[in-house]
């Protein structure tokens, strides 16, 4: 069994945390007027983390624990979008080259956006799968070294400071529902949460078209999806990690599925009754709050994980429609 990461780990990562990374707010949402000034389900606003989502946290620790020798060669890692911009923005800000490889369908705003803050992008087919094989490609080309963002334990270590963050700011949290994908966050914040405050729960939600943890769970070990289809494009995974995926199982007290209709439902709520821009993966964690779907309840914390999102999407999201991929996943 893998050897899970520890609160010493935690805390020395978060006392070395880049100035750069945001301590993010947490708000009250009220999805109803009704509900103004008896809010009981409060937003970790993540989205407004430099690069638009919670990566960074990761990427700077990461990135800062190369050694001279590994910066000079430069790294090389695989990203929806999200990670690849916050492992950009670090490699600038510290002087390492960073490669990033991403599948050819995915988002081109994230994919301009990595190229905006200094990343190189290099395609692989449209196939989660097929990005890992393309990273050692392109290590083996380019004597670059590889980060495996999905099973490395600084990971998790690095994303953990926003567990940290939750129970300084709001010591009587009694949930924390957070996006899971191949289990990175989940298990840092898990993590922290665990193992300073046993007695709160932690719920993760991914969307039916891209319940690989969840399916996972339910077959005891980590299983590969055939196909994944959502609008919450941030939370690509077709497999978790292992070593994250043994901290799920450990840590993590539920993992709930929702709809893409309970998506596009929730971005709507936040951005007009919450003033929060929310990308389809930010709102998957709201999304099963509002949907009923969290058990135990009481005064929750819901992770945004992050906000970036083509003006495309939010105009169709804004007229009330499911995107076609999308709605293929229902």
């Amino acid at each position: 069994m893998a050897e899970l990461i520890t609160l010493k780990e935690i805390e020395e990562a978060r006392a070395k945390i880049s100035p750069l990374v945001r301590w993010t707010p947490i708000v009250p949402f009220a999805p109803s007027p009704a509900e103004v000034g008896r809010e009981r389900l409060f937003l970790k606003l993540e989205n407004l983390q430099i690069t638009g989502a919670y990566k960074p946290r990761a990427a700077f620790h990461i990135v800062g624990s190369l050694s001279p020798e590994e910066r000079a060669r430069g790294v090389v890692m695989t990203s929806s979008g999200n990670f690849g911009q916050a492992f950009a923005l670090a490699g600038r800000e510290l002087g390492v080259k960073v490669a990033v490889v991403v599948m050819k369908k995915a988002s081109p705003f994230k994919v301009e956006a990595v190229r905006r803050y200094g990343g190189e992008v290099v395609f692989s087919e449209n196939d989660y799968m097929a990005r890992k094989p393309k990273m050692h490609e392109v290590a083996k080309e380019r004597g670059m070294v590889v980060v495996d963002t999905s099973e490395d334990r600084r990971t998790p270590i690095g994303h953990s400071s926003i567990g940290m963050e939750i129970l300084d700011d709001m010591p009587d949290v009694e949930t924390v529902v957070c996006p899971c994908s191949s289990g990175g966050l989940i298990s840092g914040l898990a993590s922290a949460v665990k193992l300073r405050n046993p007695g709160v729960r932690v719920v993760g939600a991914q969307p039916v078209g891209g319940a690989a943890i969840y399916r996972s769970l339910e077959a005891g070990r980590p299983v590969t999806l055939d196909r994944w289809e959502s609008m919450a494009d941030g939370l690509s995974a077709t497999r978790p990690g292992d070593f994250p995926f043994a901290h799920v199982q450990a840590r993590v007290d539920e993992v709930v599925l929702v709809t893409e209709e309970e998506i596009a439902e929730a971005f709507r709520l936040l951005l007009f009754r919450g003033k929060v821009l929310a990308e389809g993966a930010g709102a998957v964690s709201v999304a099963a709050c509002l949907a009923g779907k969290v058990k135990g309840g009481g005064k929750t914390v819901a992770v945004v994980s992050g906000g970036n999102l083509t003006p495309e999407l939010v105009q169709k999201l804004l007229a009330g429609e499911v995107p076609a991929a999308a709605a293929a996943a229902r």
